[in-house]
């Protein structure tokens, strides 16, 4: 393809790529009012509530606190008992600290080249 013919093929794609956000857009904003996921035709709109996150710090440390000294004791016990020491090398440092140069490290993964396409404003 020649560099003219990429250009018109990629203004192409910003004109269509703008609508079809726009689109998505009131599509979501509908999803969300009616709380449910919503199927028709082959696309899915999925509704997600969100994933709770909950805060067992609080409720550890409020017990570990508490007035009753044997109510504490316990938590303390609890929390000991449930408490891992892990060890975590930092592998990149050892081998900065011993000046190895990135041409002796193997390579563990890479991914396939691929191209992105987004609109920049």
């Amino acid at each position: 393809m020649d560099p003219s013919t990429l250009a018109v093929k990629m203004l192409e794609w910003e004109t269509t790529q703008r609508a079809a956000d726009a689109l998505r857009a009131e599509i979501e904003a509908a999803v969300l009012e009616v709380g449910k996921t919503q199927t028709v035709g082959n696309v899915r709109a999925t509704y997600s509530a969100g994933r709770k996150s909950y805060d067992y710090e609080a409720v550890v440390r409020a017990g570990m606190a508490s007035n009753d000294p044997a109510e504490a004791e316990t938590w303390w016990n609890v929390k000991d008992e449930n408490t891992q020491r892990i060890e975590k090398i930092d592998w990149k440092a050892v081998c900065d600290t011993m000046r190895v140069t990135m041409d002796e490290i193997p390579v563990k993964s890479q991914p396939e080249p691929s191209v992105t396409l987004k609109l920049l404003a």
